[in-house]
């Protein structure tokens, strides 16, 4: 049976690839846990860090739209619509882009 605990090694494991540029091998680990953990929030935000280091701007944007709908924005998860604005630059949608990251600016923390 898959627990909290496999989660978090893989998660760990993933985190590792990517301080070691390695975030085609991330994306892989990220992908498994995204359908092993589907309600966890934390693998939607890896899932799409990985997913823009990795130039896949497509899958970024769908790992932030998953969190998204899986918390609403706020001062706590404010950088995901950082990162949903750097995936939809990379995609060429500069109007969506900016959208994002105007949100970004009103809740990020210390402006919110």
């Amino acid at each position: 049976m898959w627990s909290q605990e496999h989660t978090d090694v893989l998660r760990v494991l993933a985190d590792v690839y990517l301080e070691q540029d390695r975030a085609g091998e991330a994306l892989i680990l990220l992908r498994a846990l995204a359908r092993l953990a589907p309600a966890e929030p934390g693998v939607w935000r890896a899932l799409g860090y990985a997913a823009l280091r990795a130039g896949e701007p497509e899958e970024a944007l769908n790992a932030a739209d998953a969190l998204l709908r899986l918390e609403a924005p706020s001062a706590d998860n404010a950088p995901i619509l950082l990162l949903r604005a750097q995936a939809l630059r990379a995609l060429g949608r500069a109007g969506e882009a900016q959208d994002s990251l105007n949100r970004y600016l009103q809740q990020r923390p210390d402006t919110a």
